[in-house]
């Protein structure tokens, strides 16, 4: 019985977890720009930016949830993680340019999987 009750606590505790949100923001727009391969990541990153403090200390599911799934995803040393989001045109799209270091957005977690620093290369 109490097996029962611990799971449906830790169920419900899981699922309050408050979800992501910034206005003006156009996920769709986002996650369909695979590799930003269309431009449409370029045009909302400065508001993602602007608003970075909706991201940190957000968990792995609630990242994926809100960006989609990350175009590079690096382990790195005592359980670090980074997902890397292409802001410029990657290597697979049509109009990459190989000479051009492309712009990402990386956001980096801790060892406990929370969003620890969001940084923006250009």
């Amino acid at each position: 019985m109490s097996r029962y009750l611990l799971i449906s606590l830790l169920f419900v505790i899981v699922s309050c977890t408050p979800s992501i949100s910034i206005v003006g923001f156009d996920k769709q727009a986002w996650t369909n720009d695979k590799d930003g391969c269309s431009g449409d990541r370029s045009a909302t990153i400065d508001l993602l930016i602007k608003n970075q403090a909706e991201l940190l200390g957000k968990d792995q599911d609630q990242i994926k949830e809100f960006l989609g799934k990350p175009d590079m995803h690096e382990i790195y040393r005592r359980s670090q993680r980074f997902y890397i989001y292409s802001i410029d045109p990657g290597s697979s799209c049509e109009n990459y340019i190989a000479v051009k270091k492309g712009a990402n957005l990386t956001l980096r977690f801790n060892a406990l999987g929370k969003v620890h620093e969001v940084v923006y290369y250009k």
